[in-house]
């Protein structure tokens, strides 16, 4: 009987031995696993964030054209502006000056 006790604890002992190393094993792959798939989780959130900073850099670069654009228009129509204003007022000193001098 006491053969038969010890033998059964041993087995138990064995037994349990086994289960702790194939549980460890099952740990081990499920961590394995879920670092890979954390890292890939990783790598997609970086190539997305990397996507969505090249498209707004993008729509930056149009926006900033378009405003450089539409400025450079305003600056050249405010130019012309000038100049017609410039031509004007010479015009009105050349006569002023020209009756000054043909007056005297």
């Amino acid at each position: 009987m006491f053969h038969e006790a010890m033998r059964a604890v041993n087995e138990a002992e064995a037994k349990a031995k086994a289960l702790r190393q194939t549980a460890t094993e099952a740990a081990e792959d499920a961590l394995a696993t879920a670092e890979a798939q954390g890292a890939a989780s990783v790598q997609a959130a970086i190539e997305t964030g990397e996507a969505e900073c090249a498209e707004l850099l993008r729509q930056a670069e149009e926006d900033a054209l378009r405003q450089a654009t539409k400025l450079a228009a305003n600056t050249e129509n405010k130019k012309a502006a000038l100049g017609a204003r410039v031509e004007t007022t010479r015009g009105k000193a050349v006569d002023f000056i020209m009756g000054r001098i043909v007056g005297q």
